[in-house]
């Protein structure tokens, strides 16, 4: 095992020396460190060539001509050691928020997981020097953004990772879209995507000593990533076509309701649920018919299968959407307007009908 630990740096003249010496003094064989400095202008890149002079550990400086941020330095950093031949790299901040001590523990991970991450919030793990409201900010956006990515790690914004060569080159370097911290997730969202295993390992994650911090502003170009992160995810994009469908054929489904309602009458609950259940059936395969074809693209050629599939999924939904709407507008219960049962029922029953059918009638096999 090769290992290269990569830091950034921007103005961390106050840090570099020490973290170096602390790197240096855990006398690990095969590894070596590359510091990716944006030009700082406080001179911590002639405090990293100093250090590389000095004997017990290969020190390397890449510069950047431009402040390009965490994401354009780690991308940088990360094709500079497979041009180098590293077996495993290790992602490190400059400002001992990342004690060294748990480099050993990362390189005791077997040696063919894709990343190793150094986990805040898993057991055995946690912060020190944070406020409350940092810290609240931190992990509801961990959360928020596990959800909306479908992110199985606990800690998806951590920095302190171990990653493996074929990981690494993997990645499209060219496509990424994350510039600052959100790289962070960037690289879990690909690891998951493209089927890498993903070990956590406890670690206290400390606040920075001294320096300035860097992550001003981040939490909102972060955001702007996750969201384009996740218009990128299948399921999303499913969803939304759903959602399109589900649209066109409410109207149909509310149409026909009015229609029915006025031939067959309203006058008492029941031929009121009667106009509603036939209005569904119309809606209902109008949606199957779009969904297969567009939502799913669906080129399963057992359509009758397909359809008594559909037809279930659509049973339950229609189950579902008229309970709600019984329960809403029936004088036995609520007994609100029409309109609020209609809307109701359409969005649980919406629910129910996409996943139902995306997990079982239009399951890819």
């Amino acid at each position: 095992m090769k290992t290269l630990i990569i830091i950034p740096t921007y103005n961390e003249q106050e840090n570099i020396a020490n973290l170096i010496e602390s790197l240096r003094n855990l006398k690990i064989s095969n590894l070596e460190i590359l510091v990716v400095d944006d030009s700082s202008p406080d001179g911590t890149g002639d405090i990293v060539t100093h250090e590389s002079k000095k004997p017990g550990l290969a020190i390397h400086l890449l510069t950047q001509t431009t402040k390009g941020g965490l994401g354009k330095a780690y991308a940088n950093g990360f094709q500079w050691a497979i041009k180098h031949d590293y077996t495993h790299v290790i992602s490190m901040d400059a400002d001992f928020s990342h004690d060294p001590k748990y480099v050993p523990e990362m390189l005791k991970v077997d040696e063919n997981v894709g990343i190793v991450i150094g986990s805040r919030y898993i057991k055995g793990g946690g912060i020190v020097g944070w406020d409350t409201k940092r810290y609240l900010n931190s992990y509801g956006a961990n959360i928020v953004t596990r959800i909306a990515l479908g992110l199985k790690p606990k800690d998806v914004t951590a920095g302190y990772k171990r990653y493996t060569r074929e990981f690494l080159e993997s990645i499209d370097y060219k496509h990424i879209i994350a510039s600052g911290y959100a790289f962070q997730v960037e690289m879990i969202y690909e690891a998951q995507n493209y089927g890498f295993s993903i070990v956590e390992i406890p670690i206290i994650f400390a606040d920075r000593r001294v320096g300035q911090s860097k992550i001003s502003g981040e939490l909102k170009r972060s955001a702007k990533v996750v969201w384009k992160l996740t218009k990128k995810r299948e399921g999303v994009r499913q969803f939304i076509k759903f959602c399109i469908v589900g649209a066109i054929n409410t109207i149909v489904d509310w149409a026909f309701y009015a229609i029915f309602k006025t031939f067959i009458g309203s006058s008492t609950q029941t031929l009121k649920q009667i106009a509603k259940a036939c209005s569904f059936v119309i809606a209902a395969t109008s949606s199957y018919i779009m969904n297969r074809k567009w939502t799913f693209r669906s080129t399963d050629n057992q359509i009758l299968k397909q359809a008594i599939k559909f037809i279930a999924i659509s049973v339950g939904g229609l189950v579902i959407n008229n309970s709600v709407f019984y329960l809403i507008t029936s004088p036995k219960f609520l007994h609100l307007a029409d309109i609020l049962g209609l809307i109701s029922g359409t969005a649980i029953a919406t629910f129910w009908n996409f996943f139902g059918n995306r997990k079982w009638t239009f399951k890819e096999d």
